[in-house]
């Protein structure tokens, strides 16, 4: 076998082991709130219709790739008869199509359309691995892409039909194509760059913050250009064509997002929901702008924007109506360390990294600032890792969105590249010897632990906590509860109950599916059984455990995947 062979089947390995984690684990999580109530439907309704009157506040290119495997389920039913079609009610239509017209059909359905995202998963694995060997070695790229394939957050995210993996992913691959690019600027990299960047920013509007960072890379190589360490960099030798591409990469960029919503033109308004109050908010905008006496132009834009088709309509209003759910609308309280404030905290996604990270990761990280800071001599590289890194924690302390760790993952396939270099610490230099093979040896004990965590856990990816939150069954004290479930354990709960042989539940379930669809006979907790609990069996789930006064004295039965607990009263020496 050679050199070349053996080094294929260790990716090939490390990534069939990635997948398998994901589809096996996947297998035995009923549908998330966001996947039934804001994607699946949605998704496959863009792809049979080709209308976007359901689009959630995200572009629609990880809903349409979830949805193509479903195009194949000849007996699906979709009800655009049904009003919350004409009344463009969402959640609505989801529940109809998952829960009512295919409920026989739920499993393979949600199966399916995850299959994409862990395909996606898949894909940016490759791509870290491809980045980190490319900067410094193959060693490097197998311990990146080995952080990558044992990563609870990644893993976590990787089985949802949401937008974070395809962003986390496109991102990544817009941020290496672009690099490419500044080291070798042929048009078939342009292209690339330009088409990557286009899926980036159809993935989430996260992306938009690409425009921001290209930005910032354009001033750094335009002061830079005379430095040594630019020499690799051909396209600083042409500053102006350097910024003519950028501005080529952005249309093409354009063109893509036109592409992904099927060459869409339609009216600002046309199918969208609360137009009366958008009409509102446009008219309060101009005058605030244009003073009092802009009743005209407010006329002529309110009939512009309900009766002329553009293009990108409804990506602008979408677009609109994301950034004042992470920039205006305070609609969820965040918590840290038990803590509500309805203000949030500028550092809060900080601690949503220092607790949902590896720890060992956390350690390797620190080892990689503070100990290898010679092991690679071409800096600009590497701030192409950090920088976006940087910039997007630096972009996060300005939204009131504080909820999950899924909003900061784009992060982590950069921090992984970053880390993968301290595995080119050569131990048999005899300057430093001890010192570096004491490194080298904590470096193999890291990563055992970083792969005995994410073994731990499986398959509850999702509650993943580190040490510093005392682990998945601790971490909801301390950060907002949907850092520990997004409504994915009904399946769990519904084994638990028949391998006990428990014919009736008390349940208080925080989440979209309705428990009838795996055979869970429940009742919901009275008010009065919220103070003093009855001799039944009751099943909570970690975001209502607070309103339950008597969950603070009684210890749960068991936790069914650390998010919903069992409470059973029945026998009399139960154990507070």
């Amino acid at each position: 076998m050679n050199q070349e062979y053996k080094r294929y089947l260790i990716v090939s390995i490390l990534l069939v082991i990635f997948f398998v984690q994901a589809v096996t684990s996947m297998v035995q999580k009923s549908p998330t709130a966001d996947e039934a109530a804001h994607h699946i439907a949605p998704g496959y309704s863009f792809m049979k219709t080709r209308d976007f009157r359901l689009n959630s506040t995200g572009p629609p290119l990880m809903e349409e790739l979830s949805a193509i495997p479903l195009l194949f389920m000849k007996d699906l039913r979709i009800s655009i008869d049904h009003p919350s079609w004409a009344e463009i009610q969402r959640t609505e239509f989801s529940r109809q199509f998952l829960f009512v017209d295919n409920v026989d059909k739920v499993d393979r359905i949600v199966f399916w359309s995850r299959v994409p995202i862990v395909l996606t998963g898949v894909f940016l694995g490759f791509l870290v691995f491809l980045w980190s060997s490319r900067l410094y070695g193959f060693r490097s790229g197998v311990f990146a892409l080995f952080l990558y394939a044992f990563s609870p957050t990644i893993l976590a995210h990787t089985r949802l039909v949401t937008m974070d993996m395809g962003a986390s992913c496109f991102i990544f691959l817009a941020v290496f194509c672009f690099y490419l690019y500044c080291k070798n600027p042929s048009f078939r990299n342009l292209i690339f760059s330009g088409v990557a960047f286009g899926l980036a920013q159809l993935s989430k509007y996260t992306a938009v913050y690409l425009y921001l960072l290209y930005l910032v890379f354009f001033l750094l190589i335009w002061f830079c250009s005379k430095r040594d360490f630019m020499v690799d960099y051909k396209i600083s030798r042409n500053i102006k064509n350097f910024f003519f591409s950028i501005v080529f990469i952005l249309l093409i960029g354009n063109f893509i997002v036109f592409c992904g919503y099927f060459f869409e033109m339609k009216p600002l308004l046309l199918n969208d929901i609360d137009v009366g109050e958008k009409i509102a908010f446009f008219e309060k905008f101009i005058t605030r702008v244009f003073g009092n006496n802009s009743e005209l132009l407010k006329e002529k834009f309110i009939s512009l924007a309900l009766n002329q088709s553009i293009p990108f309509s409804t990506y602008i209003m979408s677009f609109l109506g994301a950034s004042n759910q992470a920039l205006v609308e305070q609609k969820f309280v965040p918590m840290i360390f038990g803590n509500y404030n309805p203000d949030g905290w500028r550092y809060y996604y900080i601690i949503v990294f220092l607790l949902k990270t590896s720890f060992s990761v956390l350690i390797l990280l620190v080892i990689a600032v503070l100990f290898s800071r010679g092991l690679k001599k071409d800096r600009m590289s590497e701030l192409f890792i950090t920088i976006p890194v940087i910039l997007l924690m630096m972009l996060t302390m300005l939204s009131v969105l504080q909820l999950g760790v899924r909003y900061i993952l784009p992060i982590y396939p950069f921090l992984f590249v970053y880390i993968s270099k301290i595995a080119n610490v050569n131990i048999q230099d005899n300057k430093g010897f001890i010192q570096r093979r004491l490194v080298y040896i904590l470096i193999l004990f890291l990563g055992f632990c970083h792969l005995f965590s994410s073994v731990k856990v499986f398959p509850h990816y999702l509650p993943y906590f580190n040490v510093l939150a005392g682990g998945p069954s601790n971490g909801y004290k301390y950060l907002t509860r949907v850092n520990a479930s997004l409504g994915q354990n009904l399946k769990g709960l519904a084994d638990f109950l028949k391998e006990n042989n428990i014919r009736r539940v008390k349940l208080s379930y925080w989440g979209f599916a309705p428990p009838e669809i795996y055979n869970i006979n429940s009742l919901p907790i009275e008010d009065s059984e919220k103070q003093t609990p009855r001799p039944e069996v009751y099943a909570i789930s970690v975001h209502h455990i607070d309103e339950v006064e008597w969950t603070k004295k009684f210890k749960p039965r068991c936790k069914i995947g650390y998010t919903i607990f069992i409470y059973d009263f029945r026998f009399a020496n139960y154990t507070q």
